[in-house]
Parts: C-alpha cells; structure tokens; sequence
C-alpha cells in the first residue's frame, strides 16, 4: 500500500524559469564579476557531479566556484545568490496545483531536492504549492541524489514499496530507488523508458 509520494522539484514541480540567465546577470553584475551566468550554473554543476560531495555545502561551493572561475566570492555575494534563487520559479503547468490537492488527500508529499532546503522550500512557497507538502529535504541536511541514503532518508520510516519516487532525470531521481524496490514514474515529455512514465504531474492521478 502506498502512503508517500516523494517528488524531485526543478523540472518536476516547478520547471526551470525562463529568466534564469538574466536573474543570474543581475547578481553577478551588481558584485562585478567577469563571468557569464552559465560560468556560474555550470560551476555549481561541477560540485553536484564531481562525485566528491555528498551534502551541498555553501562554504564548499564557495570554494569550488572560486577555484574553477578564478574568483574570490564571499558569504555576502553567496546570500545575494540564494536570495535570488528562492524566489526563482515560473508558471505552474496546468493541473499541477490540482493534482496535488487531490493527492494530498490520499498520501503524504515530501519533496527531495539537491540544493539548499530553505531555498527550495521558498520556491515552492512562491510558487504556491508548499502547503501541500509535509517536508522538504534538501541535500544540506540529507545525501545528494542518487546516492543512496538520500532516498532512504526521504522514505523516513516507510518500506520501499510504501513509497513512491516522482523525477525528470533517470540516472538522478529514477534508477535507484527502482532498484530499492520503490515505485517510480519518470516525468517524460518526449517519450518513454523501461520505467514507469508519466508525460504531466495530471497524469499521476490516473495512475495512484
């Protein structure tokens, strides 16, 4: 029997905006910084995906942005930047809200994000949608996906096959805990896996 729902956010929840690059400009400009907003996206990546880190550690992306773009950022340029980044969220597709209303009735919602967790949970109070979630894990208090312990944190004290895994990216929020035994859906808008599919956050109401 299924009793949680655990959702990744950016591109499942909430779609990357569309004023990402110039949001990105304003804060780099107001500080002066001779990079582009790609530089900066791409050099935060690099600490999500190098393998090294399992928790996102704001004196550590300090660090590994400084040391891949030659720069000398600070706490003051780092709290411009999530300050920025919370409120960073675009229209909800149509259904969103609605569904999960319906499955709020039904389930627990939790929301596991690799980024910052009051960042993201602001996100989704901008967006409108935070009241619907019991928590929010974002991956300074829990391991990155995909590791593992990540998605068994976001389980809490359920059994895999209690738990549901809703994401946009196979090898990030899918493949693993479809191998613990966790029902998934891949949120797919050009096709289908050997996973579970779903085309639309509307669609999980005809299929839980």
């Amino acid at each position: 029997m299924i009793k949680r729902i655990i959702f990744d956010l950016d591109n499942t929840l909430i779609n990357v905006p569309s004023n990402l690059d110039s949001e990105f400009m304003k804060v780099i400009n107001k500080f002066n910084l001779n990079i582009t907003s790609k530089e900066l996206y791409n050099a935060i990546g690099t600490y999500e995906t190098s393998g090294e880190n399992i928790y996102y550690d704001r004196y550590k992306v300090i660090n590994t942005v400084n040391s891949i773009l030659n720069l000398s950022i600070d706490d003051v340029f780092f709290d411009e930047f999530l300050s920025m980044y919370s409120k960073l969220v675009d229209d909800l597709e149509d259904g969103v809200v609605e569904t999960l209303k319906y499955l709020k009735s039904k389930y627990e919602l939790v929301v596991l994000t690799n980024w910052f967790t009051e960042s993201q949970s602001n996100r989704l109070k901008e967006a409108g949608i935070l009241e619907y979630f019991d928590n929010v894990y974002g991956t300074d208090i829990v391991p990155m996906k995909p590791l593992k312990k990540s998605f068994l944190a976001a389980m809490g004290d359920l059994k895999p096959n209690e738990c549901v895994m809703v994401g946009d990216n196979l090898n990030v929020d899918i493949k693993i805990p479809y191998e613990m035994g966790m029902n998934v859906y891949h949120l797919n808008k050009k096709g289908t896996t050997k996973y579970p599919t779903i085309r639309k956050i509307e669609d999980l109401k005809e299929r839980l």
